[in-house]
């Protein structure tokens, strides 16, 4: 791709979610779903107990009840609005093809070791036997001695079309959205004397079926500058496709590293061409939240939500520094103030990973955790993988016109998304320089603010000596938790240096703001040993027009939303109630679950 045609590609990726949206009509409606699960298709998914093709992903997510791995039936209590399979692209769908009984490679060393005996493990979990045949598995494909044609294009393409059909056949355009997807499941090589590898998967998603290309995996470059053409060469030829990066929280780092995959500097060029690529970030799923780190916001005392630090497949503790989205939203306004661009301007939303083929967002829903049943109960027991507890799930939330793939996935590519913990929160922000106090008093209030303003994942201009406000709604989940309060989370740039702080706009309970800037906690009505709560504290619906009392028009900045609900049991708590346990002593008993708007970025005027 020649210098002009990336000088194109960064006008207009700067430019996307930039205000006013004069004009545009404004999405009344939000949509809840899933962009990072894994079937039988997937390798780890195969060797841990997997058995459903996207097939049977789809009808689970759409409502259909399903059989757990525990062997319990268990059905979704509200179906998903949308739905990406993302199955990893490396080898894809070769363990379940090793496997097959009585298949062509039955007789080879992995398919004997995965040959079906009588003293199998039925839980269905990582058992020994499979466990040692995913470890060969691994070793013969780097070595490159995989059974002929398994590391075929011709088999690969073969499930790939598979994956596309059933994403075809489970479309119902305004009633249910599914993308033909794939992980590209990358961990970069390491300098000498370095430690590991850090993840740097994607999941790849595309906005529509026709005449999709093969995928390109990390067996063709680990690289995500090389991903990049990729994508950028689909678009060309009328295909448009984007990139989510997940699991910042172990990339050791190297997520938002101050250089790109090669170790070079970063430029504008490279700033454009991730944010076209890469508009959005996965903040939170099983493996942990990517929001923040107590040791890189020491005075947020809401930082330390579900971490999960260990590097997989170690028992190494990984890099802080680079591995969490606020930090890369702070070093991405430093940039912009210093050199004009910005590598780190990028949207928020959710998932599972889970790797069973269902999709689950519920803590009370144990029985399609992602933890095997042994180790729920001693974290010791987990072979090679992490030692540590597991989260429950995530889900991304879109403001779109309609549950159509053009509809979301333009939502997607601006940025209108927000991620959640699991909840199905409502949560709409939207900045702007002229936003009267009761503008949340019309009826029409979100429509008029878009049309002064931008919404999340929006850029505001200069505005002289204007100072933006913030209008924030949130409405809890129908029968879920009340809302303990609303944070606003700003982050600006002061002479080359960027700050952060953490405002709480709105709070339950008549509680207010105390001189010394701390707000009193919303209580707690959860009964850990029988793993409830109950909504006597908390509020249905929080919502404000927040002004900024720190505001300096020439500071580089961004602000997002933060939603946090009242305390309820964690899914270890309802886990050892369900078995008449004791909880675990290693993970809270309880959580706060949140919801995570995509920022607003302010740029002030080149001067």
């Amino acid at each position: 791709m020649n210098r002009a045609m990336r000088a194109l590609i960064a006008t207009v990726a700067l430019t996307v979610g930039a205000g006013p949206h004069a004009g545009e009509p404004a999405p009344l409606n939000v949509y809840f779903g899933d962009l990072h699960l894994h079937t039988v298709l997937s390798n780890d998914a195969y060797a841990l107990g997997a058995q459903r093709t996207p097939d049977g992903s789809y009808r689970y997510a759409k409502g259909e009840p399903a059989d757990a791995p525990d062997g319990r039936t268990v059905r979704i209590d509200t179906p998903l609005d949308f739905l990406a399979v993302t199955d990893h692209a490396e080898f894809i769908d070769a363990m379940r093809t090793l496997g097959t009984p009585g298949g062509e490679y039955a007789d080879t060393e992995i398919g004997r070791m995965l040959r079906p005996q009588e003293e199998e493990d039925t839980d269905g979990f990582f058992s020994g036997r499979r466990a040692q045949a995913f470890m060969a598995f691994i070793r013969a494909s780097r070595l490159g001695e995989l059974p002929p044609g398994i590391a075929t294009p011709e088999r690969e393409h073969t499930v790939w079309r598979s994956i596309v059909e059933d994403a075809d056949a489970h479309y119902e355009p305004g009633t249910f959205t599914t993308f033909a997807a794939y992980e590209w499941s990358s961990r970069l090589p390491r300098a000498p004397g370095v430690r590991g590898t850090g993840n740097m998967h994607r999941n790849v998603i595309f906005e529509g079926t026709d005449d999709l290309p093969h995928p390109f995996s990390a067996v063709d470059s680990p690289h995500p500058e090389d991903l990049w053409t990729y994508l950028e060469r689909q678009r060309m030829r009328g295909v448009d496709v984007l990139a989510i990066p997940h699991n910042s929280n172990i990339s050791d780092g190297l997520m938002f590293r101050d250089a790109d995959s090669f170790g070079e500097p970063m430029d504008d060029d490279y700033a454009a061409r991730r944010t076209w690529n890469e508009p959005l970030v996965e903040v939170t799923q099983q493996k942990g939240t990517s929001e923040t780190h107590p040791l890189l916001s020491p005075n947020d005392e809401f930082a330390g939500f579900e971490l999960f630090t260990e590097l997989m497949a170690t028992n190494v503790t990984g890099q802080v520094p680079g591995s969490y989205v606020r930090d890369a939203y702070r070093n991405g306004i430093e940039r912009a103030a210093k050199d004009g661009f910005n590598p780190f301007q990028f949207g928020l939303v959710g998932a599972t990973d889970f790797h069973y083929a269902i999709t689950s967002v519920g803590e009370d829903q144990t029985q399609v955790n992602p933890a095997p049943p042994e180790a729920r109960k001693d974290p010791s027991l987990w072979g090679g993988l992490p030692r540590q507890a597991f989260s429950i799930a995530g889900l991304t939330a879109v403001w779109a016109e309609a549950n159509t793939r053009e509809a979301i996935f333009a939502a997607l590519r601006r940025r209108e998304t927000y991620a959640t913990t699991g909840p199905r929160l409502r949560v709409r922000f939207f900045g702007g320089f002229s936003y009267a106090a009761d503008l949340q008093d019309d009826p029409d209030w979100a429509a008029r603010a878009r049309t002064g303003g931008v919404p999340m994942g929006g850029t505001l201009e200069d505005a002289g000596a204007a100072v933006p406000a913030f209008a924030v709604h949130a409405l809890k989940e129908a029968g879920g938790a009340h809302l303990d309060r609303i944070q606003i989370v700003k982050g600006w740039v002061a002479n080359g240096q960027s700050h952060e702080r953490v405002y709480d706009v709105a709070l339950s309970g008549g509680r207010t703001v105390g001189e010394d800037g701390g707000v009193a906690p919303v209580g707690d009505t959860v009964d850990v040993a029988k793993a409830t709560y109950t909504n006597t504290i908390g509020a249905t619906e929080l919502r404000t027009v927040w002004r900024d009392p720190d505001f300096d028009p020439g500071q580089h900045a961004f602000y997002y939303a933060r939603v946090l609900e009242i305390p309820t049991p964690r899914w270890t708590t309802y886990d050892a109630a369900a078995r008449g346990d004791e909880p675990r002593d290693d993970v809270p008993a309880t959580l706060q679950e949140r919801a995570f708007t995509s920022p607003i970025w302010y740029r002030p005027e080149t001067r």
